[in-house]
């Protein structure tokens, strides 16, 4: 009997999603939960395995298609004898529980998707016992490192912090060596297609996809809803700029490169418990501001598919030197489509960093329903006046843009000052408490 495998929803409003690899092709034998095919969601890339046992009958779309929640994805003759043969022998391996699945719920018999991270078969053995401090444990996961591949080097066994920062510093190394050629593999030619003109000349058409339609789709909702308005000023950073010289080696000890937008984000993190209004989101359906308790920085990351947010969790509760590491971590699993949809959603509130090679200033968009985004531009050395006397000092520019209809022009000014007063003197962020 064929067996429909539609896509379901597999989370956060999942409409649609974009067919990158098939794994197999029409008239394969598949077994349940092998990984049929790699398909790019609104946020994330996930691979999709089979629910059923049989052989492959078609694929209901092909590479770079879009398939519509609810559609066809692949149809399956379903191998009944094989699937009873496995229900009648106990596996000889033990087995961890499996991973969360899904219910197909276009399904009558509610079939499931498991969504795996590595390709292959999802059965594992299972892992080794790991003695560990839940601090150490809390880390690794904030790295995004399997605590099990750490070599412990503490008494009786115990996996130490350093043991993890180590362990992370080394697969840095690794993810350089090879980032170059990873993104050559991730960042394939969009499929294109062409019209003619009357005078036959061929134009480029790319479609709007994937990562760069949500941009569209989020671009237009923020404008078409929240009245934008920017505040521009200038900061002086000289003390900022001897602090990160001298943390940079102790930060390189901890497997950390030093930027500024780890202060930059520290001092956003304390004006915010002051000014809470910024750290809120809008609910017009219900005609509400809701504040926010928890602080989630979202911080705006250009890739080759487009920009993206990858969100740093409860940032107000972090050091200097635990957000460098943390944006080291996300930023480069952002280039490499390795991040999970949770990493990228709920923030509280956004900083966009135009880099060395930005503007002086610009007029970022919100990223809605939050009601406020800061903007950093380039640092550059000017004249400034210290002690009635001119001399040269590191000066950035900033934007503050906000949602008028919530914040008026004088909150904004004072949040804006008090996230300056921090950068000027950055040892504030060292020494008073979060």
């Amino acid at each position: 009997m064929a067996y429909e495998f539609k896509l379901p929803d597999i989370g956060e409003g999942l409409h649609e999603a974009q067919v990158l690899t098939w794994f197999i092709k029409e008239g394969d034998y598949v077994k349940e939960n092998d990984n049929i095919v790699e398909v790019q969601t609104d946020k994330a890339v996930v691979e999709i395995s089979s629910p059923v046992t049989g052989k492959v009958q078609s694929l209901g779309a092909a590479e770079g298609d879009v398939v519509k929640v609810g559609k066809t994805l692949i149809t399956i003759v379903e191998d009944y004898e094989q699937r009873n043969r496995n229900q009648s022998q106990p596996d000889k391996h033990p087995l961890t529980p499996q991973p969360e699945s899904i219910p197909n719920m276009e399904s009558s018999n509610q079939k499931l998707l498991t969504i795996q991270s590595d390709q292959g078969s999802s059965y594992r053995p299972l892992k080794k016992r790991v003695i560990a401090a839940p601090s150490v444990r809390k880390l690794a996961r904030e790295l995004g490192i399997d605590i099990t591949k750490v070599t412990p080097t503490g008494k009786a066994g115990k996996v130490t912090e350093e043991d993890v920062r180590q362990y992370h510093h080394q697969s840095e190394k690794e993810i350089a060596a090879t980032i170059v050629p990873e993104l050559a593999h991730i960042t394939e030619v969009p499929k294109q297609t062409f019209e003619t003109t009357a005078n036959d000349q061929q134009h480029q058409v790319e479609p709007i996809q994937g990562i760069r339609k949500v941009i569209y789709n989020n671009m237009i909702k923020s404008k078409s809803t929240a009245i934008h308005c920017t505040g521009m000023d200038e900061v002086v950073i000289t003390k900022l700029v001897e602090m990160k010289k001298q943390l940079q080696p102790h930060a390189e000890s901890h497997g950390a490169k030093l930027t500024y937008l780890p202060f930059l984000i520290k001092a956003l993190t304390k004006a915010l418990k002051q000014y809470p209004i910024f750290n809120s989101t809008v609910d017009d359906v219900n005609m509400q501001i809701i504040y926010k308790k928890e602080v989630h920085i979202g911080i705006a990351t250009a890739t080759k598919e487009g920009l993206i947010v990858p969100v740093i969790k409860n940032a107000d509760q972090k050091t200097v030197l635990e957000i460098a590491i943390e944006i080291q971590d996300l930023t480069i699993r952002a280039r490499e489509r390795k991040l999970k949809p949770a990493e990228m959603s709920g923030s509280t509130f956004t900083i966009s960093n135009t880099g060395a090679n930005g503007g002086w200033f610009a007029t970022p968009i919100i990223n809605y329903p939050e009601v406020a985004i800061l903007g950093v531009h380039s640092i550059k050395k000017r004249p400034i006046v210290v002690d009635d006397e001119i001399v040269i000092g590191h000066v950035m520019g900033t934007s503050l843009t906000f949602d008028h209809r919530i914040i008026d022009g004088e909150p904004a000014n004072a949040f804006m000052a008090m996230v300056h007063s921090y950068i000027e003197n950055p040892e504030r962020l060292i020494l008073e408490s979060s």
